[in-house]
Parts: structure tokens; sequence; C-alpha cells
């Protein structure tokens, strides 16, 4: 049963359960989550699909399959689809979909599933701070989606009956007009209906996606932001891999309509009636990955002389730019993750709203390095935290020798 039959035959039954008025509200929720069921691999990676009338090519067939699962298992994808992790298990909560491979085995495609929720009350802070969010999947930031290059790759996106507004999915990266996510059907999506963006995965990189309906900074600032990851075909060096996104919160901002240009007045064309409809707009929290020093309170624990990959991504809104400063290390800087050589040497990168990039560095040496914005605002309103390096076993052995 692949995952848009599943979602599909929920979404009638919760249509229904609507209309007749037989399930809470919650229950829905619940029955709609649950569809989006825990695929082992032998489900997702089914062989006897790709074997039906092709006797001949069974052994290359299943050794097609072989390779994707390793590469998909040398991502770190979940086989829990339906998890919703917190901002530590964020960090390496790869969603890499449900998986069928064409007869011919010339083609992978992935199914996804995102369900907005408006109103979903989630922890932004250990210190208690909580924030009446707008999520895909129950999170902010919503799940890392990954795929490779060239996949076919099926993102549907439900937008919850008991919602008020319609959302949409916009994703940065080479898809249709009909995908995009701003126009059309895919770009309205009213309470209780669905839509499937299909695209093919183009080109490889790491990528923000988010919801493009009027008005966009409202959407984005209540959480539908997100990122995906079109990895090669040839599989980048192998390294520990993280997952970074960073945001902030204002946490009274509500903005009633689309940002619009000065009234203009008619008797001198040259002078702008202004208003203070934006008045008041600023960030209280900062973060990465959605929660006030996350890591500060959980260091991120890594191994001297290892190498790691940071796929990172910044959707701050109502700030023009981002940062991020790593302490006593230097990373090698590829920007969008579009290409395989790095760009530059650096401690530091700064990006602007919507820009990504990839981050790869190897621990020289042990102890505990901080890592934040290079604002000291943001820094003191939540966006730092800290590698722990665990000092290499050779160099414990050497010691002991």
């Amino acid at each position: 049963m692949t995952v848009f039959y599943r979602i599909t035959k929920i979404y009638n039954i919760s249509k229904m359960a609507q209309k007749t008025n037989i399930f809470g509200v919650g229950f829905i929720s619940l029955l709609v989550f649950s569809s989006l069921s825990n695929y082992s691999l032998n489900e997702i990676y089914a062989q006897e699909s790709n074997d039906k009338n092709n006797k001949n090519g069974i052994k290359e067939n299943r050794e097609n399959i072989e390779k994707i699962i390793q590469y998909d298992k040398d991502k770190n994808c979940s086989k829990d689809l339906d998890k919703i992790p917190d901002a530590s298990e964020y960090l390496t909560y790869f969603n890499c979909g449900h998986v069928n491979i064409d007869d011919n085995n010339k083609k992978t495609s992935r199914d996804f599933a995102l369900v907005v929720e408006e109103n979903n009350t989630i922890p932004i802070s250990n210190q208690g701070h909580k924030f009446k969010a707008w999520t895909y999947n129950g999170t902010i930031p919503g799940p890392t989606m990954r795929m490779t290059e060239d996949d076919l790759v099926k993102i549907t996106v439900i937008n919850a009956g008991k919602n008020n507004f319609s959302h949409s999915l916009h994703m940065h990266s080479i898809h249709p007009g009909k995908s995009d996510g701003v126009e059309g059907p895919g770009g309205t999506i009213v309470p209780g209906q669905n839509f499937t963006y299909t695209f093919m995965a183009s080109p490889y990189g790491v990528y923000p996606y988010h919801c493009h309906v009027n008005p966009i900074a409202d959407h984005i600032n209540r959480g539908l932001y997100g990122m995906f990851i079109i990895d090669p075909k040839e599989p980048r060096e192998k390294m520990q891999e993280h997952a970074m996104l960073m945001n902030g919160y204002d946490m009274n901002y509500e903005l009633e309509g689309p940002i619009t240009l000065p009234v203009v007045d008619k008797k001198d064309p040259t002078n702008f009636v202004s208003g203070d409809e934006n008045a008041g707009i600023e960030n209280e929290i900062y973060t990465v990955n959605g929660k006030a020093f996350e890591y500060m309170d959980n260091p991120i624990e890594v191994n001297q002389g290892e190498d790691y990959r940071i796929y990172l991504v910044n959707m701050l809104e109502f700030d023009l730019i981002n940062s991020f400063h790593l302490h006593g290390n230097m990373f090698d800087y590829i920007a969008s993750g579009t290409g395989e050589k790095p760009e530059y040497k650096n401690d530091i990168v700064i990006l602007s709203q919507g820009d990504r990039g990839i981050l790869e560095f190897k621990p020289e040496f042990p102890g505990k390095y901080m890592f934040h914005a290079h604002q000291t605002e943001f820094t003191d309103l939540g966006w730092m935290g800290f590698f722990n390096v665990a000092e290499s076993k050779n160099n414990i052995d050497d010691e002991d020798a």
C-alpha cells in the first residue's frame, strides 16, 4: 500500500468523520499521523515487484536494490517515518520517504507526507517557553527530507480539517510550476484538502522548504519551514552528518494581511503615507533546530580526528542576516551544497534568509567548543551551543603505553 493511498484513505475517513461528527478533532489528528506507517526495509524495498517479468535480470536488479539500500543506510535514513524528533534528535533524523524501485530498476521514487497543524503548542526552550506554532508533522523545523538526484519525488501535504487557513509547500530547487506551491491548487490548500507536489530531484544540494501563502512572513514565523537534501548520485565522502536550521521566534507577531507598499499621496506622488502595521516586529528568541540553548544544555558529542558534515540552512525572519561561527576549529564550506569541492576554509559563514550550505570539519583537539551566531544579541537570546570533543582512543592508548 503506497503512502499516497494510505494518506488519501485516512483523509477520506477523517473528512467523513467531520461531516458525521463521529470523531473528535484530536482523534482525527491522531488518525492522520498514524497513517504515516513505519516501513521496514523489507516493505520499503520489496524485491518481488522488481523480479516480476524479469527472470533474467533478477541478479542485476538485486544488486541495484542493494546499492540503493546501502546508500540510504549511509545517509542514516530513519526507519521510523512517524517519528516526531526533539531538538537533539533532529540533528540526525533524516526522513528518506517510502521508496519504490520500478521493475527495470531505472527509476527510484520516494513518497513523503507532511501534515499541517495550526496552534500546536511546542516547547522552544528548556526554561519553560512555549510557542503556539503552525507545524509540518508536529515540529519546528519540519522534517529533514532526503532524496537522491533524479529520484521521482512525491510530497503530499495535508492541511488538517481543524485548521483555519490555507497553506502550501514551496521548495527551492528545480521543479514544474504546478509543484511550485504558489499558483494553482498547490498554492492554496484549504483546510481538509491535500495536494501532492511531484518533481524530479535536481540538482543535488541542500535546500529550504516553506509555506508560500500570504502573509508569507507570518506563515514562516509560525513554523512552516524545514530543509531537504538532494544527495548526488555518487555519494560524498562518508562522514557523520548533522542537520542544523537557524530560526527565530517573534512571540507576539500577528499580521492579518500581506505587507504592502506605502499609500501614495495623490496630491504629491513623492510623499508616501506610511502606517504602523509592521511596528514591533522583532524576534525575542533565536535558535538552531527550534529550541533555545538546546546544545548548551545538551552538548553535541563528537570525536577527535573524525570527519563531520553539517547541512546548514538559515530561515530567520525579521533579521537581514544570520551566521554560524565555530570555536577552535576551521571548516570547509560548500555554498548551497551544489558542488563537491569547498569554496573556502573559515570559522564563520554569513547567510541571508533562505541561504544554505555544507560545512565539513575534523576536530583536532579534545575539549568543549562553542558554536553560535556571531551576533551577540542572537547568542544571548538562545542561538548558542557546544560540541564536546572526546579524546581519540589512539591518544589515550599512547598515553597509557
